[in-house]
């Protein structure tokens, strides 16, 4: 049975029409919520969500590049925990903040570096090798911390400074995610690593018989993503201002709903970091839009499943029109 071969053009209509709904879902929740209150989009608003988005950034761009590749992280969520309870303990034992931070990435690292590991080398399911990697820091995270939040006080003083501050009105937290967002849309559009993420996803087997070292760059994507959701934890910490086993609970689904609304395929092969930051946008609009209204925060669960089977509902769509 022959498969048919996807043209460059049918790629870029379909990236086109993914534009337009991922963009248009987040306008749309805009509108909504401004019409319910103007202050939506106060500066102190847009501050708010800047703030709060900053973390599923960081961490929702390289985790995009790696979905693309055909793998997937669920130990985030447990890294991000054990670097902000890492990150408060150190400033609590006397450490420096920007030094507690420089302490704590090497650790996050090695999360990546274990998840790597277990996948490319020992070739386990990703699904499998990263749930595993995420209880045993759990583990870690709530042993030195406990399910409590201990570190709410003895902190540095400037231990809320990248999460929560601002220099002239502007959060400090928007440099990082501008710093973040430059380098990934780099790597995707001209940096080998993200040439060979589409590779790799796209036939792993084609990628290897050609030459390509493909176990090599999956470990360095999972590094990657390990070493970023260090500094989502660090960011995540500094603006609650607390260290936390439970402050990732749930945050890895946060990440794999931004990426799959952004119309990257959970196959592999397909994706774009721009729309992966758009659906990191549409789950803040939503948390700090439904607080404002006073919605519980159960029912934007629900939302976000109904936004999450619409946009893989309307690739699904896409595909089938273009192919046909």
């Amino acid at each position: 049975m022959r498969t048919k071969q996807i043209s460059l053009k049918e790629v870029s209509w379909r990236g086109i029409i993914k534009n337009v709904y991922v963009f248009g879902i987040l306008a749309a929740f805009i509108i909504l919520f401004t019409a319910f209150s103007p202050k939506f989009i106060a500066p102190a608003g847009l501050a708010f969500i800047i703030q709060n988005v900053a973390p599923l950034i960081v961490v929702a761009l390289p985790a995009t590049l790696l979905l693309i590749s055909g793998h997937i992280d669920l130990s985030v969520g447990s890294i991000l925990a054990f670097s902000g309870i890492m990150m408060a303990f150190f400033s609590r034992s006397g450490v420096p903040t920007w030094a507690a931070i420089l302490l704590v990435l090497p650790l996050a690292l090695g999360g990546g570096w274990a998840n790597g590991l277990l996948v490319a080398k020992l070739k386990i399911n990703s699904v499998v090798a990263t749930l595993v990697t995420s209880y045993v820091l759990l583990g870690i995270a709530k042993l030195i911390s406990g399910d409590t939040i201990p570190f709410v006080k003895g902190v540095q003083d400037d231990f809320g400074f990248i999460g929560r501050s601002k220099i002239n009105g502007v959060p400090v937290a928007i440099f990082f995610v501008i710093a973040v967002i430059v380098v990934f849309i780099i790597l995707q559009k001209k940096s080998a690593l993200g040439k060979y993420s589409f590779a790799i996803g796209g036939n792993r087997e084609a990628s290897t018989l050609a030459g390509l070292n493909t176990g090599r760059m999956i470990w360095i994507l999972y590094m990657i993503v390990g070493v970023s959701a260090g500094i989502g934890g660090c960011l995540l910490a500094s603006n609650m201002g607390v260290g936390s086993a439970l402050s990732g609970l749930g945050f890895e689904f946060d990440v794999i709903i931004a990426i799959l609304i952004g119309g990257t395929s959970w196959a592999g092969g397909e994706g774009s970091v721009v729309r992966s930051i758009v659906g990191a946008f549409i789950i803040s609009v939503l948390a700090f839009g439904f607080n404002m209204m006073g919605i519980p925060s159960f029912y934007q669960y629900i939302v976000k499943g109904g936004v999450l089977i619409a946009a893989v509902y309307i690739d699904k769509i896409i595909k089938e029109k273009i192919n046909a």
